[in-house]
C-alpha cells in the first residue's frame, strides 16, 4: 500500500492509543507492508507519548508537613481531585497530538520547499535556455545574416591549448559575436577580454566570462570600424584592462566567409 500523509496522521493516532474503528486495519496493513517512514515515526510517537503520560509513584508526606502546607494556602485552593488529575492527562495527550500534528505539518512544509525549489530551478534552466536561444536569434539578424559579415577562427594557445573560437563580425553592423568552448575557468577576479588587432595595435572589444561548461557566447559592441587584422582572448583582471597584459588563450586571424 503506497504511503500517504494521512498514514502519517493514523500512526499518530496509533501511538496515543486512540480508538480507530476500520482505519486501524488499514494502518496495521501498511505498516505489515513495511513502510521504514511510518514505522520509524511511530517508534518517535511511542517514546514521546510515553514521555508525556509518564506518572510518578505518590508518597504520603508527614502528617505535620502535610498540615503546615494546607494551612499555607489561600481558601480558594482547594487539593486536586483525581478526576481533575485525569482531565490533565486528557489536556496531556492532547498536547502531544497537536506536537504530533505541528511536526507532520513542518515535514509537508520541508517537503513543499524542496518542490518549490527544485521546480524554480527547473524553471530557471529553462529561462536561461530561452534567454540563450533569444539572443542567438538577435545575434544572427544583426550580426550574422549581414552581407558583409566575416568569421574569424580562433584557436588555444598558451595555457589553454584546447580552447576554441570563432568571431562573426559585420563592419556595417558595427558589432562582432564571440562564440568559445573549452575555456578553462578562473578567479572570480579574473574575466577573458577580446581584443581586435588595428595596425599592429590591439584594441579592446570587452570582456566577458564562460559558463562552468567552459562556453561563451560574447556580443562585442566595442568592434572597431577598421578592418581587424587579427584576434586574441587573454585573461585579465576583472573588468578589464587598457591594454593586455594577461596570458593569449586564443588567437586568430581573419579569413573571409
Amino acid at each position: 500500500m503506497a504511503h500517504s500523509e494521512r498514514h502519517e496522521e493514523l500512526v499518530a493516532a496509533v501511538a496515543l492509543g486512540m480508538p480507530l474503528g476500520a482505519e486501524r486495519a488499514e494502518i496495521e496493513q501498511h505498516l505489515r507492508d513495511g513502510c521504514p517512514l511510518c514505522e520509524e515515526l511511530l517508534v518517535d510517537f511511542r517514546q514521546a507519548a510515553s514521555a508525556f503520560a509518564a506518572e510518578t509513584r505518590a508518597v504520603a508526606p508527614p502528617a505535620a508537613l502535610r498540615e503546615r502546607i494546607l494551612g499555607s494556602l489561600p481558601p480558594a485552593r482547594v487539593p486536586a481531585r483525581r478526576g481533575d488529575f485525569a482531565a490533565w492527562r486528557v489536556l496531556a495527550a492532547a498536547a502531544v497530538l497537536l506536537l504530533f500534528a505541528v511536526g507532520l505539518d513542518d515535514a509537508r512544509l520541508r517537503r513543499q520547499r524542496e518542490d518549490l525549489r527544485s521546480q524554480s530551478a527547473d524553471l530557471a534552466g529553462r529561462l536561461a535556455s530561452t534567454q540563450i536561444e533569444l539572443a542567438q536569434r538577435e545575434l544572427r539578424a544583426r550580426v550574422l545574416e549581414s552581407e558583409d559579415v566575416q568569421m574569424l577562427i580562433l584557436g588555444g594557445h598558451g595555457p589553454q591549448p584546447d580552447a576554441q573560437g570563432r568571431v562573426f563580425w559585420s563592419p556595417r553592423a558595427k558589432r562582432g559575436v564571440l562564440v568559445a568552448a573549452n575555456l578553462a575557468p578562473l578567479p572570480t577576479d579574473r574575466q577573458y577580454q577580446l581584443w581586435v588587432f588595428l595596425a599592429g595595435k590591439p584594441v579592446d572589444a570587452g570582456v566577458f566570462d564562460a559558463d562552468p561548461a567552459g562556453k561563451a557566447l560574447f556580443e562585442s559592441k566595442n568592434f572597431p570600424e577598421a578592418n581587424a587584422q587579427n584576434f586574441a582572448v587573454t585573461v585579465e583582471p576583472r573588468g578589464g584592462v587598457p591594454a593586455p597584459t594577461g596570458p593569449i588563450v586564443l588567437v586568430g586571424a581573419p579569413s573571409q566567409g
